[in-house]
């Protein structure tokens, strides 16, 4: 049995971690004039004005509408931003979801972590099962074709390496049709930065072990192409959001969600 020392990342995205330089890492920097005509964002609440303080009703044509503080005016937003986003978290990953927006309440920035979202990662990545798209098998290709059953060594060459193999497949996200119905469509979708490590290889006769981590890390922040996308800019939860986010009277601070996922493997040689 004889275990190789191997370079443990064999993977990372162009896009580095903890960009906080990213354009959907700003918070604060717009005026209410930028976001309601440079945006096109004037209606942002069935609730509340945001830029008044006015609540909004059924029977505002009727009597005088109250007036909000900003505290107040703040929550009323964040509980109908919860609301309107509930048919993304229906099913599956709901209270995900919500702690994610819970955290942005806080308005700290600081990163955010889950057990659920790790397991859903590591869930997403085992369940990709195609030659073409899926990053771990063109792992486990990679190692097996790098074997000299021989010497009972790896090693990588320029037709066979891990950063050549794994930029033909489809990095894991959740931007698939049921990720919408879940709450990791919302909460995640793509995943902005991801690294991937060989910990452990070890080749034993005619099979091999090998552990690898995939670091993903994305950002619960829009920017402007997210909000100026036809698919986003006429949902008022993502309104709400973004103006939460931007309009310098909010400044709710983005953050960096980060997930991994551990997976062992194994393989033998070909006969």
């Amino acid at each position: 049995m004889l275990e190789n020392e191997v370079s443990s990342l064999v993977y990372q995205t162009q896009h580095r971690f903890s960009d906080y330089a990213a354009e959907d890492m700003k918070y604060g920097d717009l005026t209410e004039r930028q976001i309601r005509k440079d945006y096109g964002l004037d209606d942002i609440s069935g609730v509340v004005n945001p830029w008044s303080g006015e609540e909004i009703s059924m029977f505002s044509a009727f009597s005088k509408p109250s007036m909000r503080n900003k505290r107040e005016v703040t929550q009323l937003l964040f509980n109908e931003f919860l609301r309107l986003s509930l048919p993304a978290y229906y099913f599956g990953k709901r209270q995900l979801f919500i702690d994610l927006v819970k955290h942005f309440y806080n308005g700290r920035g600081n990163s955010f972590s889950s057990p659920f979202l790790d397991s859903a990662y590591k869930e997403r990545i085992l369940s990709d099962t195609s030659e073409k798209s899926s990053s771990l098998i063109a792992i486990k290709n990679t190692i097996h074709d790098g074997i000299n059953w021989n010497t009972q060594t790896f090693s990588q060459s320029l037709d066979n390496n891990f950063e050549q193999n794994i930029h033909r497949t489809v990095l894991p996200k959740f931007g698939c049709y049921k990720d919408y119905f879940n709450g990791l469509g919302m909460s995640v979708h793509d995943v902005y930065a991801t690294k991937i490590e060989l910990t452990d290889l070890v080749i034993n006769n005619n099979r091999f072990m090998a552990t690898v981590n995939y670091t993903g890390q994305d950002h619960f922040g829009l920017d402007r192409n997210d909000i100026m996308n036809r698919k986003f800019h006429y949902i008022r939860a993502f309104r709400i959001w973004f103006t939460l986010q931007h309009w310098q009277h909010f400044g709710f601070k983005p953050f960096f969600t980060n997930m991994s996922a551990t997976i062992s493997f194994e393989g033998e040689r070909k006969r």
